[in-house]
């Protein structure tokens, strides 16, 4: 392999590292909250530091982040290979909601085990009795405070035809920022106008699709500039400068931090603060392309494939822990890493035990769906590794 990042084959190692590490910062953040999904609000000012600071590591490679990479990769897939658009989506559809829907199912019915141990297990058999609120549990993916990723990336998916714009014309990557001008003044008329919650979660899905399609241009930017090639000299010092802007992010979350800290509960992000959180995943992104100089190994490639399963399985074990921790007199800050450490941990587990399931593994994304896919047939897509993740450039 030659010194520089265009050489004919190269290893995308960083890439699985950032897969990984937004496996692990999303987990990260949503075990920083107590068991209601709150900011431990029971707890003293000075017990809410540890579960704040882990928040804010952790949103470092946010939701936002998962996006990024997930339209990355399928830039590079379509880059390799030109397939034509109904067929490109049938197989997102197939890789993203034949699961999707699975584990909405899935979780419609396992939050009965918390909701039994809680009380409240009468509101949730009225919700699954509810036409209205299947069907916000199959558009809006809101079962679980996590499902909306994958409704929200599938929709995503269908304007990937324009983000191809972005590979030859790198600076629309740049449209991310008016983007999310949109989605900040969009999204406080309608909270502002609109009282019906649910035709409110609706407007404000669509708007949100809308205006993170600039996720998208910014995605496809992003490889535009890797298919061009990087020398090692230019990616240091482009290196230096998204770890620059990274560090001007991460201050920015500090101000938010101790907002929340303070108050003790989670505040609404506005002005800087929202700009700051929705724009550091593109930083995030550009400093681990631009950490292509750097001896990433390549075992990431084994384990990055288990982040897909990773934040799918990660609530359900979420909600086991709540109870199997209750009666514990355990201060906020020991709570939060006992909690994120095992969750972690069984995550990846259970992750590699389905993946090893035949009949189970394409709910995890490590496998062809049984009477659907043939296993000499799948094709690389955003929920699965590529095993040799190699890029050729010209």
């Amino acid at each position: 392999m030659s010194s520089n990042c265009n050489s004919n084959v190269q290893r995308m190692n960083w890439l699985d590292g950032a897969r990984l590490a937004a496996a692990f910062c999303i987990i990260g953040i949503h075990t920083s909250s107590d068991t209601s999904g709150g900011a431990h609000a029971a707890e003293a000012s000075y017990d809410r530091v540890f579960p704040v600071l882990l928040r804010s590591v952790s949103e470092l490679a946010s939701t936002e982040f998962f996006i990024l990479i997930s339209l990355f990769l399928l830039s590079l897939k379509l880059a390799r290979s030109e397939s034509p658009y109904v067929s490109t989506m049938l197989v997102q559809a197939r890789r993203l909601l034949v699961p999707f829907v699975v584990w909405t199912v899935f979780y419609a019915f396992f939050r009965f085990y918390k909701g039994f141990f809680y009380g409240y297990e009468a509101g949730l058999l009225e919700q699954v009795s509810s036409i209205k609120a299947w069907l916000g549990y199959f558009l809006l993916g809101n079962v679980n405070f996590h499902m909306h990723f994958l409704p929200t990336l599938f929709l995503l998916l269908l304007f990937h035809r324009i983000y191809k714009l972005a590979v030859s014309t790198p600076a629309l990557g740049l449209l991310i920022v008016p983007m999310l001008y949109l989605n900040l003044s969009i999204n406080g008329w309608i909270w502002s106008v609109i009282d019906e919650p649910q035709i409110r979660d609706y407007l404000v899905r669509f708007i949100k699709v809308l205006t993170y399609t600039g996720y998208g241009f910014f995605a496809y930017s992003m490889y535009g500039l890797w298919q061009r090639g990087i020398k090692p000299a230019q990616a240091r010092l482009w290196f230096a400068l998204c770890i620059f802007f990274v560090g001007i992010g991460f201050i920015i979350k500090m101000i938010y931090a101790q907002k929340v800290g303070v108050n003790g509960e989670w505040v609404v992000r506005r002005d800087y603060i929202f700009y700051g959180h929705y724009l550091l995943p593109c930083a995030m992104l550009g400093a681990f392309m631009y950490s292509s100089f750097l001896n990433w190994p390549d075992k990431l490639a084994r384990w990055s494939r288990f982040s897909f399963g990773m934040y799918l399985i990660h609530p359900a074990i979420m909600d086991v822990l709540d109870i199997a921790l209750y009666g514990f007199n355990m201060q906020a800050d020991w709570y939060v890493l006992v909690k994120y450490c095992t969750t972690a941990y069984l995550a990846l587990c259970l992750t590699i035990a389905l993946g090893r399931v035949r009949l189970l593994a394409w709910t995890v994304g490590l496998g062809p769906i049984p009477g659907i896919e043939s296993q000499s047939s799948q094709e690389i897509v955003i929920t699965q590794s590529n095993s040799e993740n190699t890029v050729r450039t010209a």
